[in-house]
């Protein structure tokens, strides 16, 4: 019965992220100034989370941990989070915009399952803690929906693909709690959540700069940048 509570927080804050769905729904004739403004919005989200929470965060308490083997560890994981990402790029041979929306869902699933695990610990360990984490988590889930579901909708037309994507990269959290739950609560400690982190954090940076950026300098208008930036 303990799990009930934790279980429920990590489900609506996953589910939270299907949310962004609805910013499909408004009208607009210029598409691809809508398209810009989120897209650049998504990146600006992404990036500010990086920089700002996962990556200072994940420094801070690795380096609590002083081995030359963390060291070595922290040096590579940027390297080796931007050949993912490449690989990805060359894997899913799809149009520019769609491919934005696949990445930016593996990349929001790998985010949510060290976040489930968090969440779900948070909840266990105190229901009052757990219950403020899960709706922190719920509100900035919202915009990672969006960077899911309006490049897939406007790449394929099709709500139902993007509400699907969307909702993969929600349960992905409930996942994380799940898993960590039931196989790995004696290994999974705060060290290895910090090097999941900031894994997470350096795969962001590198989707922003290689494909929100490279996509976004397409639509050639740097106001629509800006306002999408301003509103991340």
């Amino acid at each position: 019965m303990e799990i009930i509570g934790p279980f429920l927080i990590c489900l609506i804050a996953g589910i939270s992220t299907c949310l962004g769905i609805v910013f499909t729904y408004i009208k607009t004739k210029n598409i691809d100034r809508l398209i810009c403004i989120s897209l650049s919005f998504s990146g600006g989200v992404m990036f500010l989370l990086s920089i700002k929470e996962l990556i200072p965060e994940s420094i801070n308490i690795l380096l609590k941990n002083n081995s030359i083997n963390n060291y070595i560890i922290m040096i590579l994981i940027p390297f080796i989070s931007y050949l993912i990402v490449k690989i990805i790029n060359k894997t899913i041979k799809d149009n520019s915009l769609y491919r934005v929306g696949i990445v930016n869902m593996l990349i929001l699933m790998f985010h949510n399952i060290p976040e489930g695990i968090i969440t779900f610990t948070s909840g266990i360990t105190n229901i009052k803690l757990g219950l403020k984490l899960g709706l922190a988590i719920m509100f900035h889930n919202i915009p990672e929906g969006i960077c899911i579901s309006i490049p897939i909708y406007y790449a394929t037309k099709s709500r139902g693909k993007a509400l699907f994507y969307t909702f993969i990269s929600g349960m992905s959290e409930v996942f994380g709690g799940l898993i960590f739950y039931i196989f790995y609560k004696n290994i999974i400690n705060i060290y290895t959540l910090s090097y999941l982190l900031y894994f997470v954090g350096c795969l962001m940076i590198w989707i922003t700069i290689l494909d929100i950026y490279k996509e976004i300098i397409k639509y050639n208008n740097k106001y629509w940048i800006l306002y999408g930036l301003l509103l991340s």
